[in-house]
């Protein structure tokens, strides 16, 4: 695989209590960079899969947007 399609961003979803979150990913030197609504988390992949490892990440990406979202909305 040639490196320019190697880091090349993806796009990745995940469904959460029912609602569907876009972000995307791409993968560099061994780790996998997620972004989603301004968050950016990174992890290594290892032995699993980049898709898994950026759904991970997504996911808790995702849930940490929602919680601010819920804590703003509280004030």
């Amino acid at each position: 695989m040639a490196i320019q399609e190697y880091e090349k961003r993806r796009p990745v979803e995940v469904e959460i209590n029912g609602k569907k979150y876009v972000g995307s990913y791409r993968v560099m030197a061994g780790s996998v960079i997620a972004y989603f609504d301004g968050e950016i988390r990174s992890a290594p992949h290892d032995i699993q899969r980049p898709e898994v490892v950026a759904r991970w990440l997504l996911s808790d990406s995702c849930k940490k947007v929602e919680a601010i979202k819920r804590n703003r909305s509280n004030r």
